[in-house]
């Protein structure tokens, strides 16, 4: 069983940085993320979010020429390269983190770890010891406790982020951050 100086649960912001510092420090260092390295921000919330609205504002942008003396003429967007390109630029951020981290010398292990004991961590069929354990667990979806939400089809953020089609329409429930950048990004859609 391989040892480390610190384990991390958990590869967001707050993991990774911790990781990182840790690393370039010169301790042993051990990172588990079962998802993807960049947690919820870069993977499912404000950046794909901001890259979806960034398109969307120049769309609005072009929508408003006339009102800056512009002449922009026949322009559309595309839905389904819009969602790409948003693909594409949280590929990129993941892989710069996986470089940050190898750049430091961190060990990452992609699967859902679990504790044994103080100082034991077990993921996909491995133990791996440590001295120092810190957990990033981040944040998870939260289902509000709509009645009838059940028998319907609806979307989290993750849907959202996801979909390859436009939604002829759509209702939004919550008005927080993700939200609120959803509904301004298909409201400039249209």
């Amino acid at each position: 069983m391989k040892k480390y100086q610190v384990a991390i649960i958990g590869g967001g912001p707050a993991g990774y940085t911790a990781a990182e510092k840790a690393g370039k420090a010169g301790l042993s260092v051990i990172l588990f993320e079962k998802r993807a390295l960049g947690g919820v921000c870069l993977n499912d919330g404000c950046i794909p979010t901001k890259t979806l609205l960034y398109s969307a504002k120049l769309y609005d942008t072009f929508k408003e020429a006339k009102r800056f003396a512009l002449e922009v003429n026949d322009f559309s967007y595309d839905f389904k390269k819009i969602m790409s390109r948003k693909n594409k630029v949280v590929r990129k951020l993941v892989l710069g983190i996986k470089a940050k981290m190898q750049e430091a010398g961190v060990t990452v292990i992609e699967g859902e770890a679990q504790l044994i004991d103080q100082n034991t961590i077990s993921c996909n069929q491995e133990t791996f010891g440590f001295e120092n354990l810190i957990i990033c667990t981040g944040s998870e979806t939260f289902i509000p406790p709509i009645k009838g939400i059940e028998n319907i089809d609806y979307w989290t953020h993750e849907e959202a982020l996801s979909t390859k089609e436009q939604p002829k329409s759509l209702i939004i429930v919550g008005g927080g951050v993700i939200g609120m950048e959803f509904a301004s990004f298909y409201n400039s859609l249209g």
